[in-house]
């Protein structure tokens, strides 16, 4: 049973029609299980993990103005004029995307009093790259022309073995900008037989295992795919039989939660089942895409709390969802830290106006690591001058060297005997070069 409090506590995605799944990422991972369940202790170890940092961080996640800059490209993939979205509507879901996961939409005082005082705003932030991988200017979107009609066949749909054609230019697609840099976002359409067959789909961080079952996804693969029809704030699509329903750019904000570890909220499952977070409460049901206050599926402990339908991650109606949970946010942002730690823009403190693909990548090593009394940086191969700081977290910058390349020595010793135990990241910034290592202190 999850450790819910009247003082913590406070969608899903596979379908909003009988006809329709609104999220791919359960019949995704239960295929991924049929193949192999040898991943399930290591998952969990790593869920420990990731769930105690957050827990250990939680206080200075909430007190830090720093917010971590994410770099968004959106490869807009279409076969006519319909499909290709304008950047005003790939700009408006970047606005939907901020708006969702930093608490600032309109609607937050639609959350019920019983889940409002654990609502949580994320401290990151997405835009559109600026920067590309070759160092050029770029306004973050792509567009390709492609002969096919759907990326979708039957045998996906239903198996969840996706052949990721949208993402391979020898199938029609376009290949994704390193995925370590950026949120790649494949808008696309993915519809079956010309009718809506999936709204989108996204791949968590490999081994998380929260996502019991779950062998690594291809990381040339990782992220985000989006059917164009539902992409945009004002996404509004026939549905079928004359059935509009106004998505309000929410399918972009669940799946960019599956991007950063978070699982449906009734964890796919009965009332047995649990989607790794504290301040969730059980659901025995998706929502089926109602809007439906007088929900409460399961029965919790010490406190009754009514299902969640404000969720993103709930299977309610868009105009319903309005909230991440405070977990779900804090859980987020270790996954950041700790699984796509080279993700957030770390060259412009967090400006957003220049990228790590922008530079090369300095070589240099840290010794050991994780460390406990002491590291290493290796400077033998850098080329430059460089400006190395050490920051925590929290963003403060707890120590800092310019190192010039005409120093004899290439070797600095740093102490940590003072410092808390935690993860820490290295950057260094030169003039051409730049580089980010995390570092594990215990």
């Amino acid at each position: 049973m999850k450790k819910l409090t009247l003082l913590m506590l406070a969608m899903p995605f596979l379908g909003f029609s009988q006809n329709y799944m609104r999220c791919g990422s359960d019949l995704v991972n239960r295929h991924n299980q049929n193949l192999d369940y040898s991943y399930l202790d290591r998952q969990q170890e790593i869920f420990n993990q990731a769930k105690d940092w957050a827990d250990a961080n939680q206080r200075s996640i909430s007190q830090s103005d720093d917010v971590l800059q994410i770099p968004v490209v959106v490869h807009v993939i279409y076969e006519n004029e319909q499909e290709n979205l304008s950047d005003a509507v790939i700009k408006s879901q970047i606005d939907v995307l901020n708006e969702d996961f930093g608490r600032t939409n309109a609607d937050t005082t639609e959350t019920r009093a019983v889940f409002d005082t654990i609502a949580g705003k994320a401290k990151f932030q997405f835009y559109l790259a600026t920067v590309d991988p070759q160092g050029n200017s770029t306004n973050g979107i792509t567009r390709t022309s492609t002969t096919q009609s759907t990326f979708m066949t039957q045998d996906e749909l239903y198996s969840g073995q996706m052949m990721e054609s949208m993402k391979k230019p020898s199938s029609g697609g376009v290949a994704p900008w390193p995925v370590k840099d950026y949120l790649n976002i494949w808008v696309c359409d993915i519809a079956l037989n010309g009718q809506i067959a999936l709204l989108g789909y996204a791949t968590p961080p490999n081994n998380l295992p929260n996502w019991e079952g779950s062998p690594p996804t291809d990381a040339q693969y990782d992220g985000v795919v989006i059917h164009y029809a539902v992409f945009g704030r004002d996404a509004a699509p026939d549905m079928g039989g004359g059935q509009t329903v106004s998505f309000l750019g929410r399918v972009a904000t669940h799946e960019t939660g599956h991007y950063f570890g978070l699982r449906h909220m009734w964890g796919d499952g009965g009332c047995s089942e649990e989607d790794g977070i504290d301040d969730t409460p059980n659901a025995a049901q998706d929502g089926q895409n109602q809007c439906n206050h007088n929900i409460n599926s399961c029965t919790d402990s010490p406190y009754d709390f009514p299902d969640m339908v404000e969720n993103y991650m709930y299977y309610s109606d868009p105009s319903c969802q309005n909230m991440f949970t405070k977990g779900q946010v804090d859980f987020m942002y270790s996954v950041i830290l700790n699984n796509r730690s080279e993700l957030p823009d770390t060259t412009n403190n967090g400006g957003g106006n220049i990228s790590v693909a922008a530079y090369n990548k300095a070589e240099l090593s840290v010794y050991p690591n994780p460390a406990k009394d002491k590291f290493t940086i290796d400077l033998s191969k850098v080329n430059e001058s460089t400006h190395i700081q050490l920051i925590d977290v929290t963003g403060k910058i707890i120590w800092e060297r310019k190192y010039s390349i005409t120093n004899r020595s290439t070797h600095i010793s740093v102490s940590t005997v003072d410092f808390s135990r935690g993860i820490y990241f290295l950057n260094t910034k030169g003039e051409t070069e730049v580089s980010s290592h995390k570092i594990a202190l215990h």
